[in-house]
């Protein structure tokens, strides 16, 4: 018998493993920069191939997950996703090779992510949908996270190539969790088989409006969480700190800027399930907004003014994260629910493929203010769709809500 809790928790351990490598390329940043002497534009590229990779495999994922087992995808993907970490730690010595070895990566990363989001999709009711996508959600941003974590801590230690090695190698130990796991090889999935004929279901309007919010929310986060650890070690340097305590404490503060995403997606899928999905998301976009347009303009404010700014926006600009998936899986056809997933995914991660090198240019050519304050404006496509999407929302099937 299936085990929703079980698959749940597999998941999202084996996910937390796997995404150690989403950003030990932004960890050791820095430190590539200086010896390949980078520019910030060169490094923005760098970042967005690893979306392309993402973004050009995610499509074919979700075709497979609305025919075959996700759990096939998941256990490829990681597994892919780690070799290529495994041989940049070892071969990448410039820009070109960091291109290459990091779109791989990011083609396996997609099969990660949306397979098991289209799983627990199917497993869980509406009503607990928001709390355990939420979850799942949080391993990623913890994942992701703790990747930065690692570098503050071991990077004196292991260098920046066993920083990276040792992130990939947990890839492989999810593909080998998920591959002997209590996950059944042959879990049935509600959808049926796609067909041409009803692919148009998964581009209706209010399909539409949920894409486009996620689309500005992921251009925020994903150029944030790219740069923050980057901008939190410029801002120690500011402080006064050595260049290697700057690398240090910034890739730390850094960490746990974005795994207190971790807290924030569980406790926005949550509030979601409450009080609404489209009150959630704006809820969360004022406050993520708002940091952004102002926190690359503070680096002379003090290190605890610093640290609780950067607590707020970590926990902001993810909480609705996981609202957006959910959201789609109470719009979408359900024959199509894989598909219409990573539609959303592509679309989503489309943005994150430029905002990242628009940040570079931008940091490039003015500074750090700018860099965030560009991202910040751009996301204002996010509360424009919510505001679209609120004025037909009876018409949608979208949760409002529990509280009655």
């Amino acid at each position: 018998m299936t085990n929703p809790v079980r698959i749940l928790w597999t998941l999202s351990i084996a996910q937390f493993l796997a995404m150690q490598v989403w950003f030990n390329f932004s960890a050791v940043l820095p430190v590539l920069e200086q010896e390949w002497r980078l520019t910030a534009t060169e490094s923005g590229m760098i970042i967005a191939f690893f979306h392309i990779g993402y973004v050009g495999a995610v499509i074919f994922y979700s075709f497979l997950s609305d025919k075959y087992n996700p759990k096939y995808s998941f256990v490829f993907g990681a597994f892919l996703a780690g070799i290529a970490g495994i041989l940049f730690s070892f071969l990448a010595d410039g820009f070109w090779s960091a291109v290459l070895l990091r779109a791989i990566s990011g083609i396996g990363i997609a099969g990660i992510y949306v397979p098991g989001m289209r799983m627990l999709a199917e497993l869980y009711p509406p009503q607990k949908r928001g709390q355990a996508i939420g979850i799942y959600v949080g391993s990623l941003v913890v994942g992701s996270g703790s990747s930065l974590l690692l570098s503050g801590l071991l990077i004196v230690q292991l260098g920046w190539s066993g920083v990276v090695l040792v992130t990939s190698c947990l890839a492989i130990v999810a593909a080998v969790i998920v591959q002997f796991s209590a996950i059944p090889n042959n879990i049935k999935l509600q959808g049926n088989p796609l067909q041409w004929r009803i692919l148009k279901k998964v581009f209706r309007k209010p399909n539409l409006l949920i894409n486009a919010g996620y689309g500005g929310h992921c251009w925020e986060l994903y150029a944030m969480w790219a740069w923050i650890g980057p901008f939190l070690v410029y801002y120690f340097l500011v402080q006064g700190f050595s260049h290697i305590d700057a690398i240090r404490y910034g890739n730390i503060l850094g960490a746990l800027v974005i795994m207190v995403g971790g807290i924030a997606t569980f406790s926005g899928g949550r509030l979601s399930d409450r009080i609404g999905r489209i009150k959630a998301i704006n809820l969360f976009l004022m406050i993520s907004i708002i940091c952004s347009l102002t926190i690359g303009w503070l680096t002379v404010i003090p290190i605890w003014l610093m640290v609780f700014i950067c607590t707020i926006y970590g926990f902001a600009i993810v909480a609705d994260s996981p609202v957006y998936n959910v959201s789609i899986t109470e719009v979408a056809d359900p024959q199509v629910l894989g598909i219409a997933l990573g539609v959303q995914s592509v679309i989503g991660f489309s943005f994150t493929i430029v905002s990242p090198m628009v940040f570079g240019i931008v940091l490039d050519h003015f500074n750090w203010g700018a860099g965030f304050t560009v991202i910040g404006l751009v996301t204002l496509i996010a509360p424009i769709s919510m505001f679209v999407l609120s004025r037909i929302q009876d018409q949608t099937g979208l949760h409002q809500g529990n509280i009655g």
